[in-house]
C-alpha cells in the first residue's frame, strides 16, 4: 500500500514539474508570435489553454485567497471606470487595456496541487535545461556575427508577418555604430526578455547543482544579450542566498564568478555591461527610462487634480501619455500604471492582488528578484511574457507547504544534483508534507 502511494506521489511530482517546465518553454518559444492578423500575443490564449489542461489533469487547483483578490480587483476597477467617466475631466478608458490586464493575471489564481520542495527542485532542473538550449541559440547568434556573417532576422524571414507580434525592439547593436547585434537567439522578443529568461535559468541551475561548465554557457549567453535584466535577477537571487544556510552549497561557484568577472572586464561586451550597472544615473539610459524618468511625466498630471489621485485617469491613459512624449524607450513602471490609471482607491485593491502573487512562494531568492525586477526594472503588467516567470517560479507554488528552499541546504546538496528519471521526485513525501518532516 505504501509503495503504491509512493509511486502515485512520484508520478504526480513528475507530471507537475513537466507541466510547469513546458509553461516556461512556451514563453521562450512563442514570445514573438501573435494571434493571426492581430496585435495580441499568441502566448495569451496558449497559456490559458495550457492552464485549462493542467486543471483537467488534476495538476492545478484554484487558490481561494488569490481568486477573491482578483474578483475584488475586477469589481473595483470596473466601478472606477464608470466613476472616471462621470467625475474625472479628461479621463480616457481603454476597455481593451483593462480587459487585457485582467486576462493576463487571471491564471495567477491557480496553484499546483503538489507544491513540495522536492517537486519544485525537479521543476528547476527542467527550467535550467530549457535555458541551456536558449543559451546555445544566443551564443550561436553572436558567434556567427563574430565569424563574419551579417546579422539576419531569420524569424522574420520564415514566419509570415501576420503571425509576428509588433511593437517591440527585437534587437539592436551592442553600441552605437557597432555591426554586432545583441543576441536574442533569433526567437526573442527583445534582448532584455531573453536576458531575464537566461538569468532565471542560471539561478535555477545554481539552486540545483548544475555543473560549472553548463553555468558558464548560461553566463556566456547572458553576456551575448548585452542586457542587464538577467544579471540583475541573478544578482538579487544570489544575495538572498548569501543570507541563508544555502550559501554553503553555492561556495563551489565562487571561482566561476571570479573568472567571469575578470573575463567580462577585459572585453568590449563586458565593458558595455559594466557601464549599464550605473547607467540609472544617466538621463536617457535604458534603466532611467524604465524606472525613473516616467514618473517625471506622469506625476505632475496625476497630482494636478484630487480626482485624478483618488480615481485615476483610466486604463491605458499612462501609456498614452508616455507614448505622446515620443521618447524612444520610455516605459510605464508597474506602480505608476496601477495608481495613475486606477487611482488610490481601486489601485490599492489591484496592488493588493498583484503583491499577493509574490507571497508564500518556495524560494525567497526568486520571489524577491522578480518583485524588484517587475516593479522597478522590467515594467510590463499587461505583457504576459514579462510576468510569466512570476507564475512559474513563485505564484503557482504558493502557499508552500514547508520551509523555503534556502533554509534546506541538505535537501539541495544531497538530492538536487542527482538525475532522476522523468516523473521521479527527490522525495516520496506526500503532497502537503513539510520539508522538515512535520505535517
Amino acid at each position: 500500500m505504501t509503495d503504491t502511494a509512493g509511486r502515485g506521489h512520484d508520478e504526480l511530482a513528475g507530471a507537475t514539474a513537466r507541466w510547469v517546465v513546458v509553461l516556461f518553454a512556451l514563453g521562450v518559444v512563442l514570445q514573438r508570435f501573435a494571434v493571426p492578423t492581430t496585435d495580441v500575443a499568441l502566448l495569451i490564449p496558449v497559456v490559458l489553454l495550457w492552464c485549462g489542461h493542467g486543471v483537467r489533469k488534476g495538476l492545478l487547483t484554484v487558490d481561494r485567497g488569490r481568486t477573491a483578490l482578483w474578483l475584488a480587483a475586477f469589481g473595483a476597477t470596473a466601478l472606477t471606470i464608470l466613476a472616471q467617466a462621470r467625475f474625472v475631466p479628461g479621463s480616457t478608458a481603454s476597455i481593451t487595456s483593462w480587459g487585457l490586464f485582467l486576462v493576463v493575471w487571471a491564471p495567477f489564481v491557480l496553484r499546483v496541487v503538489d507544491a513540495r520542495s522536492s517537486t519544485y527542485l525537479l521543476m528547476l532542473r527542467g527550467v535550467a535545461r530549457v535555458g541551456l538550449w536558449l543559451a546555445v541559440g544566443c551564443v550561436a547568434m553572436t558567434g556567427s556575427q563574430l565569424l563574419g556573417q551579417r546579422y539576419t532576422d531569420w524569424f522574420a524571414d520564415v514566419v509570415p508577418p501576420a503571425l509576428q507580434l509588433p511593437g517591440f525592439v527585437i534587437t539592436y547593436p551592442v553600441a552605437y555604430g557597432s555591426e554586432l547585434y545583441r543576441a536574442n537567439a533569433w526567437i526573442g522578443l527583445e534582448p532584455s526578455f531573453v536576458s531575464a529568461q537566461l538569468g532565471l535559468a542560471l539561478l535555477a541551475g545554481a539552486y540545483t547543482g548544475l555543473s560549472a561548465a553548463r553555468l558558464s554557457l548560461l553566463l556566456l549567453a547572458l553576456a551575448c544579450t548585452v542586457s542587464g535584466s538577467g544579471f540583475a535577477l541573478m544578482a538579487v537571487g544570489l544575495l538572498v542566498v548569501l543570507a541563508h544556510p544555502l550559501r554553503a552549497v553555492f561556495v563551489r561557484y565562487l571561482p566561476l564568478v571570479g573568472v567571469t568577472l575578470v573575463a567580462a572586464a577585459s572585453t568590449d561586451v563586458g565593458t558595455v555591461l559594466l557601464e549599464r550597472v550605473t547607467e540609472f544615473q544617466s538621463s536617457g539610459s535604458s534603466t532611467s527610462l524604465r524606472a525613473i524618468e516616467p514618473y517625471s511625466y506622469l506625476w505632475p498630471v496625476w497630482v494636478e487634480d484630487s480626482r485624478n489621485v483618488l480615481l485615476g485617469l483610466g486604463p491605458g491613459s499612462a501609456q498614452d501619455l508616455v507614448s505622446g512624449t515620443r521618447i524612444l524607450g520610455l516605459l510605464v513602471p508597474s506602480p505608476a500604471k496601477v495608481f495613475f490609471e486606477y487611482g488610490l482607491l481601486a489601485g490599492a485593491v489591484l496592488a493588493a492582488f498583484l503583491l499577493a502573487c509574490y507571497v508564500g512562494g518556495p524560494s525567497r531568492g526568486f520571489s524577491l528578484s522578480l518583485l524588484l525586477s517587475l516593479w522597478l526594472i522590467q515594467p510590463g503588467t499587461t505583457t504576459l511574457l514579462a510576468v510569466l516567470p512570476l507564475m512559474v517560479f513563485v505564484t503557482l507554488w504558493s502557499p508552500r507547504p514547508g520551509l523555503v528552499v534556502e533554509l534546506q541546504p541538505a535537501l539541495l546538496s544531497r538530492r538536487a544534483r542527482s538525475s532522476p528519471r522523468p516523473g521521479r521526485p527527490y522525495s516520496s513525501r506526500p503532497p502537503g508534507a513539510l520539508a522538515g518532516g512535520r505535517t
